[in-house]
């Protein structure tokens, strides 16, 4: 197991955009490195389903199942909704993409054009797709379509990148235009070539653009990082399979992060016969061997690099709630992938990927690292914030014993112009439950 303690940066290392990220890592080689982008966002179980993939044909490579043994020990606790030392707060409920975008729309002034966000948020498909034209979303959520076009605009700019878009080209698209890592014709590439790029055909790229074979290529592996459906981000496990990727370790003043290698598959090379095989001084059966000695020296290290990231970025996670988790505030801080991927100099694309499936364990509980991205505690324009509207929607249910319908909360938070779905007020009534 790694433990890495937390340290406070100083403004200018936060700030610096420093070509290496940390301990020689640099953006651009985690852009080019594929394998590493393939294992960044799966979790213990779908790495170990990888590894027995790539391992398949390497006879000097041996799978430890370290899951089945360290998977057994772990023993699960419902999350307290009270912290010691600070007021009673409500039940907490996963973070889920409906809410996380309600909180950001929530933000806005109170307009028509946010109201309508409001109700698009119902008509996002299970990707964080809008698969309709701004005219047929005008006649679903009865606006008129100037007003539908706009909030389909600013619903674009949310987070996660990519969301709203009406199919896959324009979903990464955004998130190209979002990310200023991005390779300068990256966008220019999707929007112009992207059937060539969908069947591969970079000879064909090259010939209409001019551009290198090179520039083509590493627009491609930065398509790598990008996400074909944005809704993944907040996957939500069965609380059963909550395997904890990192522990919260709180020391009287002080936190540290810990990796869970315990619960993750271990890959061993089998040197003695790799050493005897090798002992043969056969020519043929030194070219065999060879690579895949090549092949697990890599894989090691990939492994290595990603237990790295998911440990920084972590960190950069537990700094900035660092009140919640010294028990010295109940609420989280306001924190978007975009403030991590500046914290750890990484680009949001990958940030993302390093949060997704992941899962963060403290004092009696396991929940989703993505929990921790959140703007529920910061104060929108109209005043409020998102923790309010939630307790307005506590205070409500209780003023009526909770004989109220989805429908009926809704009719009255308009009344204090707060515009919310029946569909968003039933996912936060599960919370109270």
């Amino acid at each position: 197991m790694t433990k890495e303690p937390i340290n406070q940066p100083s403004s200018s290392e936060v700030e610096h955009d420093e070509v290496k990220v940390f301990q020689g890592l640099t953006q651009a080689a985690i852009m080019n490195n594929l394998q590493l982008l393939d294992i960044l966002d799966l979790n213990a179980e779908q790495l170990t389903y990888y590894l027995e993939e790539a391992i398949l044909e390497n006879p000097f490579i041996d799978l430890d199942y370290a899951l089945e043994k360290g998977v057994a020990n772990i023993q699960y606790h419902e999350k307290e909704t009270t912290i010691q030392g600070v007021d009673p707060q409500l039940p907490r409920m996963p973070q889920n993409l409906s809410t996380f975008l309600f909180e950001q729309i929530m933000l806005y002034r109170q307009t028509e054009i946010r109201d309508a966000m409001v109700k698009i948020v119902d008509y996002l498909d299970d990707r964080g797709y809008l698969p309709y034209t701004y005219s047929e979303l005008a006649s679903k959520i009865e606006v008129t379509p100037i007003v539908a076009l706009d909030a389909m605009t600013l619903i674009k700019q949310l987070e996660p990148a990519g969301v709203g878009a009406r199919d896959l080209q324009e979903s990464l698209m955004l998130q190209t235009e979002q990310d200023n890592h991005a390779p300068n014709v990256a966008y220019l590439l999707l929007e112009e070539h992207f059937d060539a790029l969908s069947e591969k055909d970079y000879a064909e790229i090259v010939d209409k653009t001019q551009l290198s074979y090179d520039e083509v290529m590493e627009c491609v592996n930065y398509f790598h990082t990008l996400r074909p459906s944005p809704a993944t981000l907040f996957d939500q496990q069965d609380k059963i399979n909550l395997i904890p990727d990192v522990t919260i370790v709180k020391t009287q003043d002080k936190l540290g992060v810990r990796y869970n290698r315990q619960y993750y598959p271990k890959i061993n090379f089998n040197q003695s016969y790799f050493d005897e095989m090798k002992a043969k001084k056969d020519a043929e059966l030194l070219a065999y061997i060879q690579p895949h000695h090549v092949n697990y020296l890599k894989l090691a290290e990939n492994l290595r690099l990603r237990e790295q990231l998911v440990l920084e970025v972590t960190k950069a996670i537990v700094l900035s709630q660092s009140d919640y988790f010294m028990h010295k505030s109940s609420e989280y801080e306001p924190l978007l992938i975009k403030d991590i991927a500046k914290a750890v100099r990484l680009s949001e694309p990958v940030v993302n990927l390093i949060v997704t499936n992941k899962n963060v364990e403290f004092e009696k509980y396991v929940c989703p690292l993505t929990d921790f991205i959140n703007v529920s505690s910061k104060r929108g324009r109209g005043g409020l914030t998102a923790s309010n509207i939630k307790q307005l929607i506590f205070d409500l249910l209780e003023k009526h014993s909770h004989k109220l319908s989805d429908e009926e909360v809704v009719e009255l938070l308009k009344e204090q112009k707060v515009m919310m779905s029946s569909q968003l007020v039933h996912t936060y009534r599960q919370s109270f439950q």
